[in-house]
């Protein structure tokens, strides 16, 4: 069995994080979801999935932010 580990990040890693993703939201909002190519395939790991939507970033983001 195996378990879900949380990656150990410092607190300024965790800032940079936190940073991207409500940039990430930004620029989709201003660009009505015209994201660059590059940061698009990061965010769906090469097209293998959807990007996860601006709400779940929400949550993603309260999780982080602990």
């Amino acid at each position: 069995m195996t378990r879900n580990r949380r990656p150990a990040i410092s607190t300024d890693e965790r800032d940079m994080i936190l940073a991207s993703l409500r940039l990430y939201q930004q620029v989709h909002e201003q660009t009505g979801g015209d994201i660059p190519e590059d940061i698009l395939a990061i965010a769906t790991d090469g097209d293998s999935h959807e990007p996860i939507d601006l709400e779940a970033i929400d949550d993603l983001c309260e999780r982080i932010n602990v």
